[in-house]
């Protein structure tokens, strides 16, 4: 649990203080825990959707070390005291600049493809590499099952309730990466292929081979688009960044002592 989650869990503990509140979850003394406590962590991303016992869990060993921290009179301590002020005040600003940039700033399509169409040698593939899909099954039954259905080239709604019952992740093999150790082998085959069963770690896997990527290729723009985004995104937002801090720099009153230079 980070550092933001014991603070957040502080203020929950003590706000709830005094009451008997519905649904509780679980209690430390005179803190307690709520449904409606988890509900709020989530919400704000403080917690992921994991099992309530593990946040539940998680919740007790925090306030149990945080009692125990208090006992110390750590609370009282100035040097932690600064940490926090200079920890709360960099959120502050985090969330401020967060807030400010998704809503200035937008990146458009034609950006985006205008920079690729710019940069495509930056996107080249420094690998052969293929683009799959693997299903891993219990039994050797089951992955021929698959196996024969995949070959049939069967679509809609029966290819549907395939994927739903096993799941497969649909990525980018790269050949000679760490996750090509196992699966190597599927370099030797083409696309439409279905390679399998395999017997890998005690599961058999079948792999669907989707697409194949020459070494020095380009990649498409579907598959950077992400990238490039972000890229364009942070570019903006430093700029963004200067503009605002401009401005605040010229509508308040400042002093540096021409001691610290620069």
């Amino acid at each position: 649990m980070s550092f933001i989650f014991i603070v957040f869990f502080i203020f929950i503990s003590c706000s709830n203080e005094g009451g008997e509140p519905e649904e509780v979850f679980a209690r430390v003394g005179e803190k307690i825990l709520t449904k409606k406590d988890v509900a709020e962590m989530k919400k704000v991303g403080l917690v992921s959707e994991g099992s309530i016992s593990n946040l539940v869990n998680n919740w007790v060993e925090k306030t149990l070390l945080y009692n125990a921290a208090i006992n110390t009179n750590l609370d009282k301590d100035a040097v932690l005291a600064k940490k926090r002020d200079v920890f709360y005040k960099n959120l502050l600003v985090s969330s401020f600049l967060d807030i400010k940039s998704k809503k200035e700033i937008s990146v458009s399509k034609k950006e985006i493809s205008n920079y690729y169409n710019k940069n495509k040698k930056s996107f080249t593939r420094n690998s052969n590499e293929i683009l799959l899909k693997h299903f891993v099954l219990p039994t050797n039954k089951e992955a021929k099952k698959v196996k024969r259905f995949l070959k049939s080239n069967k679509k809609g709604k029966e290819l549907e309730a395939l994927v739903k019952k096993y799941k497969p992740e649909t990525k980018t093999v790269k050949e000679g990466s760490i996750g090509d150790n196992l699966i190597g082998f599927v370099f030797k085959h083409s696309v439409g292929d279905v390679v399998g069963p395999s017997l890998i770690n005690g599961s058999y896997h079948v792999f669907d081979i989707l697409k194949k990527h020459n070494k020095k290729s380009v990649k498409g723009l579907e598959v950077v688009y992400d990238e490039i985004r972000q890229r364009i995104f942070k570019t903006k937002e430093l700029q963004f960044l200067d503009s605002i801090l401009d401005s605040l720099f010229l509508n308040n009153d400042i002093y540096i002592s021409p001691e610290v230079g620069g």
